[in-house]
């Protein structure tokens, strides 16, 4: 039986271990672990129900709204920065402060531009009580059910010296990789998701708070627009004491107290130049006045303070020529129009193909084979056609129209009623099949190296492979009719292959490439059904009971499992020996990996990398993209790239696979 100071004291553990996960990037549990901290949680509450505040960890997630969100007026306005895109721009800025300021000597508080959802959170005695958008700056959406979904935002205050009432100023955001598998997990391109922010927005605005959760969105704040104790007087404290509050603020890295001109500039550099190194966007820096003092004297402006300013990043763009519009035909069908690009370095990489989305976007741009074209990557993580210089538009040229037969197949091509997307009914069309197959070797489904897309196309072009089941009684004499594969090379694939059969329930539920299952949905599957035989006889109510699965979803995972060359295929796998077990979680804190962050690169002997990664989760560990100060371990195998030289420069400690396996 727990007692209430019991209670309250697991509360304050899960608190902890929220903020450690989600604001401070180093978690010293496993998921696993946090669950049953959760599930004891729960298990209190339904005993005790008037023990339950709203601030408690169970009560992130309210019901769904029926009649939209409410305006509410903010306390303070919300007001929009006005921009600059120069250094001349910014010293106008600072000769205006000056001048206004009469001579006084002035510092400025430099830090990050998010691109993201301006928001206003209140707390009082400590409590979350209300967030706002921005709205129109006087007004904003109530949003407060959605704020409260995301974890890295605390439902109360922690530390000493709480003010009595705490109004903060922030942005919310999808990190990159969230947002990466999200869009990948949409199938039609017009639904596909331009940017994060776009993608933010829309998750704030939802009426479901169960689905804004599954967002995984995350904020930072970076200002104060009431404090009762009116302790804080610059904008260089904000940030230390919102921290001390439990807030999540920008890291000292992304900020800056600056005396001039020179300062603000090589700050502004040294961002612009990490820009693309980190897991969220943004899109320049913000310039403010430091002392607050200072804000009465200078005013506003219209819409916008004349204390603060912000420096945009140019969006980076480069012309380039479409020397083809080809159209891919996705594993559903989907047929996408696709400019093939005279190859031209942008934003960090290479482009030499980007996506036109559909015949309607072709369309209202006037895309035409042989134009030169402005693609862009600077607020999008997916590069795209801006528009067409047609001054140097070709003589000759003809509007694109999609094609009316598959190009793969041959088949006519239909266009649902409701749908912007072309498709190609026939389920035996060879490039749907390529396209099956490749999803279900991907690195995220059953991770078969050394089969990538080309290999695919040959396998199915000399008949060698048609199902999933087929890639498992491949020969070394079969391997040698492909094009470049010698002796090394079969050898790879086959031992790829064999390790393959090693693998989770979830991956292999999204090899299988049901329509509309992603990873979430596929460890949500996984989890409920426990193992692939109660999988296929599940039916369509059975989805539908599932927290997270809806309607459309259901519908098409219960038609794959109706259909008996589905069954016969997932048996046919079974007795290849693919063996797909649920990830057993270790929670042993006293296991060298436990609650240690790593970072992988390079390629492992004896494991592949998300093996490698899965048995690191399963000790308690987490495992990161990118190399910080935060990072515990960089495990390095053969012909390590630039994370290597990173983590050498941080000074993180680095394992080989030997000495790898002798820690697992």
């Amino acid at each position: 039986m727990s007692s209430r100071a019991d209670y309250e004291k697991l509360i304050e553990e899960i608190r902890k271990h929220d903020r450690l996960y989600y604001v401070e990037a180093r978690p010293v549990i496993s998921d696993h672990a946090y669950d049953q901290l959760m599930q004891k949680l729960e298990e209190i509450e339904k005993k005790h129900p008037d023990w339950v505040t709203p601030s408690s960890p169970s009560q992130r997630i309210s019901p769904a709204l029926i009649h939209g969100f409410k305006q509410v007026s903010h306390v303070t306005p919300m007001l929009s920065l006005a921009n600059t895109y120069s250094k001349e721009e910014i010293e106008d800025f600072i000769k205006r402060v000056h001048k206004l300021l009469e001579g006084r000597e002035v510092e400025f508080c430099a830090e990050l531009k998010m691109d993201g959802v301006a928001v206003s959170v209140r707390y009082e005695k400590g409590v979350l009580v209300r967030a706002l958008t921005r709205g129109d700056g006087r007004k904003g959406d109530d949003i407060t059910a959605n704020m409260r979904t995301i974890r890295s935002v605390p439902l109360e205050l922690s530390g000493a010296h709480i003010p009595d009432v705490l109004e903060v100023r922030g942005e919310v955001f999808m990190p990159l990789h969230i947002f990466q598998t999200l869009n990948d997990e949409i199938e039609n391109p017009e639904e596909k998701w331009a940017n994060p922010r776009n993608a933010a927005a829309g998750s704030l605005k939802l009426l479901d708070s169960h689905e804004v959760a599954k967002r995984k969105l995350s904020a930072v704040f970076y200002g104060i627009a009431e404090e009762s104790s009116h302790s804080i007087k610059t904008q260089a404290e904000t940030h230390p004491f919102m921290e001390k509050l439990g807030l999540p603020v920008f890291d000292k890295y992304f900020r800056k107290l600056c005396k001039n001109l020179e300062e603000i500039m090589t700050f502004a550099e040294k961002i612009e130049k990490v820009r693309h190194d980190l897991s969220f966007q943004i899109d320049g820096i913000v310039i403010k006045v430091n002392e607050f003092r200072h804000y009465d004297l200078l005013g506003i402006t219209g819409k916008s303070p004349r204390y603060a300013v912000a420096y945009k990043f140019a969006a980076e763009k480069a012309e380039t020529r479409i020397h083809e519009i080809t159209v891919q035909v996705g594993r559903t069908g989907v047929l996408t129009p696709v400019a093939e690009l005279e190859p031209v370095f942008l934003a960090g990489s290479t482009i030499s193909r980007a996506t036109l989305h559909n015949q309607e976007e072709v369309e209202r741009k006037d895309i035409r084979v042989g134009d030169t074209v402005v693609i862009e990557k600077g607020g999008d993580v997916i590069p795209k056609v801006v528009e067409v210089v047609l001054k140097k538009r070709p003589h000759g040229t003809h509007p694109w129209k999609m094609p009316k037969k598959c190009p793969a197949c041959g088949t006519p091509v239909v266009h649902v009623e409701g749908e912007v997307a072309v498709r190609c009914p026939n389920n035996a069309c060879g490039e749907q099949r390529v396209r099956r197959l490749t999803h279900f070797v991907s690195k995220n489904a059953m991770d078969i190296e050394h089969m990538g897309v080309k290999v695919v196309e040959q396998l199915v072009e000399k008949g060698l492979i048609t199902t999933f089941s087929d890639i498992y009684e491949l020969t070394a004499e079969e391997l040698a009719q492909l094009e470049g594969f010698k002796e090394k090379s079969i050898h790879n694939l086959l031992t790829s292959i064999e390790k393959s059969k090693k693998t989770t329930l979830p991956r292999f539920i999204f090899a299988l490439g049901v329509k509309h299952v992603g990873e979430e949905s596929a460890e949500l599957l996984a989890e409920h059904a426990g193992d692939i035989h109660t999988l296929t006889k599940m039916v369509e109510e059975d989805f539908l009971a599932l927290d997270g699965i809806g309607e459309k979803t259901a519908q098409e995972i219960a038609a794959y499992f109706r259909d008996p060359a589905h069954h016969k295929e997932i048996e046919a796998l079974l007795k290849h020996g693919v063996k797909p077990e649920q990830m057993k979680v270790v929670a042993d804190k006293s296991h060298p990996f436990f609650g240690k962050t790593f970072v992988l690169t390079g390629t492992l002997q004896e494991f592949t990398r998300t093996q490698a990664a899965a048995l690191i989760k399963e000790r308690g560990g987490k495992v990161s993209n990118t190399v910080t100060k935060e990072t515990d371990y960089v495990l390095v195998g053969e012909e390590a790239g630039s994370k290597l030289d990173k983590a050498k420069k941080l000074g993180i400690p680095l394992l080989d696979e030997k000495n790898f396996k002798a820690k697992l």
